[in-house]
């Protein structure tokens, strides 16, 4: 029997999956963040470690013949590369951890196909180019301070600037909303309102964008503003790595794009921009890097296999 292992490695929670070819899974692991940026390498590895030992647990481990790690905060910094290595071989496991961008799962997660396009939005936003299953143009993805256009901060930065607009717009609801998250009251005191976001950690502020949808469902002109607003950010930045005419599919993915409301705009902008284009969304994340781990293989695989490691939950 042949198995593989993915995991789809984050800065907030780290997941393993061990399956074989057929799809059937043997083992899952779960385990805290593993970016060694923002977590730090010591406990990067533990968390990537702990994933891994319960997705393996009563596993042969000589099976695991493919691997692919997707994460994210590794970059060219040789000593969390070299601390992974030595994970790997510390549990027994053949061979040596192929270490991916999470933008390669993400992609592959949500199709088979080599060729195509993935545009994330969550706290933060990128999007990527891909041909012949291979990473090729980035766009975004540069962090609250640089980038992240169309992005949950971005989203919710824009809506701590209409709370502090020097005009109220009456009957909108948006501006107290955005206070009442902040502050805990519904008035809307300026100052009260500019402390209390720089109070809290610059990512946070992407919680505001769950205020934004709400609002903009409720009716808000302000709140579907900026989501329109965002809906241009996002498809600029995936015009950076998609030519036109392109008919290649585009994979959507993150928290923001799980959203009905701004996946419909990203959607609708899509489909004027590159006409016939499929549009597809993320999967399992993990699931991705298990197929992307039994491609390397080499080996003819079932029809069905993508579909069955992918599928959400």
């Amino acid at each position: 029997m042949t198995l593989v292992a993915g995991m789809d490695v984050g800065g907030t929670s780290s997941r393993a999956l061990v399956a074989d070819l057929s799809g059937r899974v043997v083992g899952t692991g779960l385990a805290g963040g593993g970016n060694p940026i923002s977590r730090g390498v010591g406990p990067a590895m533990a968390a990537i470690r702990s994933a891994l030992e319960q997705a393996l647990e009563g596993v042969d481990r000589s099976l695991v013949r493919g691997n692919v790690i997707g994460a994210a905060g590794f970059g060219s910094e040789t000593g969390a590369h070299e601390a992974l290595r030595q994970v790997w071989h510390e549990l027994g496991l053949p061979g040596g951890p192929v270490l991916i961008g999470d933008i390669d799962v993400a992609f592959a997660s949500g199709t088979p196909d080599p060729d195509g396009s993935v545009l994330i939005s969550g706290t933060g936003a990128i999007a990527g180019e891909f041909v012949g299953g291979h990473a090729g143009r980035v766009a975004d993805g540069l962090g609250w301070l640089l980038g992240d256009h169309g992005s949950g901060f971005w989203i919710g930065r824009a809506a701590v600037r209409h709370a502090c607009a020097p005009v109220a717009t009456p009957g909108d609801p948006l501006a107290e909303a955005v206070a009442q998250h902040l502050t805990g009251r519904a008035e809307v005191d300026r100052q009260a309102v500019v402390g209390a976001a720089y109070a809290v950690e610059p990512v946070r502020i992407s919680e505001l964008a769950r205020v934004v949808v709400e609002c903009a469902e409720a009716g808000s002109p302000a709140a579907a503003a900026i989501l329109e607003a965002a809906a241009d950010e996002l498809v600029t930045t995936l015009g950076q790595v998609r030519d036109e005419g392109d008919s290649s599919v585009v994979v959507l993915g993150g928290g923001m794009l799980g959203t009905a409301r701004l996946r419909g705009l990203v959607e609708a902008r899509i489909a004027a921009r590159w006409p016939g284009a499929p549009v597809a969304r993320c999967g399992s994340g993990v699931g991705g890097a298990a197929w992307l781990a039994a491609r390397t293989l080499g080996e003819e695989l079932p029809a069905e296999l993508h579909a069955t490691l992918t599928r959400p939950g």
